[in-house]
């Protein structure tokens, strides 16, 4: 009976072990600060750079006010974009902004989105582009 039990008990600690280990596999990460290399999903405003650059001081209010036709006049969208969540703004590097770019000449898409995006030496690699739901 001893025996038993004190196999039961190895049994319940090894399981324990087991399941602390928990998933180690890279899986995308909601975050506010990006790590190099790490796939990020973000929900925030697109915003041109020349207009983030002219409003960096009120940054957060100004992304509510932002047009769609200011985005994606050609001076703005030469520009690059960035897209402003989590009271941060992350800069999408130039093959990812011609993707936002070519995202809101569609007609149905919106400056509000949720993206999955890639940290590539500081600026963001887009993966993926949606409106918000």
């Amino acid at each position: 009976m001893k025996k038993a039990l004190l196999i039961a008990v190895v049994f319940c600690f090894i399981a324990a072990l087991a399941f602390a280990q928990g998933d180690t596999t890279s899986a995308p990460v909601t975050a506010s600060v990006p790590v190099a290399g790490q796939t990020l999903i973000l929900k925030g405003d697109i915003i041109d750079n020349m207009c983030a650059d002219a409003h960096k001081d009120s940054l957060a209010d100004f992304v509510k006010t932002h047009t769609k036709q200011c985005a994606i006049a050609p001076g703005c969208i030469e520009s690059g974009y960035s897209i402003f969540a989590d009271g941060k703004l992350y800069k999408f590097d130039k093959d990812s902004s011609a993707k936002v770019a070519e995202f809101l000449k569609k007609e149905d898409s919106n400056l509000q989105v949720m993206i999955n995006a890639k940290d590539v030496n500081g600026e963001l690699s887009l993966i993926s582009i949606e409106n918000q739901k």
